[in-house]
């Protein structure tokens, strides 16, 4: 593994030694992993103000990491690098137990803790660099971002993707304690759009890939789910096309207002945090009825494939 060489470790003098390397290497990670485990969960539990132990965003970076090792042995970039990275790449999401707590962007917060927990660990100085400079990457969007960069913002957002992707938006939002009513079903809004361009947000050739097979997943579940909402006469909900500055968006909105009259959409962008936003309203104009979707405007990296 990449950071065996900084763990003082004599040079391979044969298969024995190359096996006594990995399996040093392989404890310095567990080690790594557990720290970590414990630092997202106690500021995540702090930022959720309640008693028990929140796991989200742990689960959220131990499955893309996961992705991304694949990612990397696809891209030949190193796996145990690309694991890391997509370990520590939301780790300062909940600084101090708040979200956007402060002026400073979250993933400074996340090389932050990098810093401290890697170097504690071992690792050598130029990896923890290397990961810290693709996790800025993915903040400033750079327009020519390293290899790394490229595995982990896929690996990210390939996450979100698949019958699982569907699966941990539910419990996001069941966590947040809200249920399945009409303003939270328009927000499949954002899961639809992002799976109809996944493909072109992808950076890697193995990223478009896994996206090819997954993001057809999360459009069919999400049809279905709408189909038997309305077959139950549950929600009468419609997905409806929407072109706006050169991006296709798949809104899902009730057929109808309650008064009976149609809803009018208005789309309009905005610059967000870390992201360009893009507002969805759909209004009555007849009552006060209206749905309000807000997400981060998909990045083409390959349009062509969109």
């Amino acid at each position: 593994m990449a950071f065996a060489k900084g763990l003082d470790i004599p040079p391979n003098k044969g298969d024995l030694n190359m096996v006594e390397d990995e399996a040093k290497s392989a404890k310095v990670l567990e080690g790594i992993e557990q720290s970590l485990r414990e630092h997202v969960q106690r500021e995540e539990t702090a930022a959720d103000q309640g008693e028990r132990i929140v796991d989200s965003l742990w689960n959220h970076l131990r499955r893309t990491a996961g992705i991304a090792e694949q990612l990397g042995r696809a891209e030949g970039v190193d796996p145990s690098t690309c694991r890391l990275a997509a370990l520590f790449h939301d780790a300062g999401k909940f600084h101090q137990g708040m979200l956007h707590g402060d002026s400073l962007p979250e993933e400074q917060h996340s090389v932050e803790v990098l810093a401290r927990l890697a170097e504690r660990h071992g690792v050598p100085v130029d990896q923890i660099a290397e990961i810290s400079e693709a996790i800025l990457q993915l903040y400033r969007g750079d327009p020519d971002p390293t290899p790394l960069a490229k595995v982990l913002f896929d690996a990210d957002n390939l996450d979100k993707l698949g019958y699982l992707g569907a699966a941990n938006f539910f419990v996001k939002r069941g966590l947040r304690g809200r249920g399945i009513s009409r303003s939270f079903m328009v927000q499949f809004t954002i899961e639809l759009t992002y799976a109809r361009h996944a493909v072109g947000c992808m950076q890697t050739k193995a990223g478009q890939d896994w996206a090819r097979r997954r993001a057809p997943q999360t459009r069919s579940f999400f049809r279905s789910l709408l189909d038997q909402l309305r077959e139950d006469g549950l929600a009468d909900l419609v997905i409806k096309e929407l072109d706006f500055d050169d991006l296709t968006i798949d809104a899902v909105v009730p057929s109808s207002c309650g008064c009976g009259r149609v809803l009018v959409p208005e789309l309009r962008q905005m610059e967000g945090i870390k992201c360009r936003k893009i507002h969805l309203v759909h209004a009555c104009h007849d009552c006060d009825e209206r749905y309000e979707v807000r997400f981060c405007r998909p990045r083409l990296a390959n349009p062509e494939d969109d």
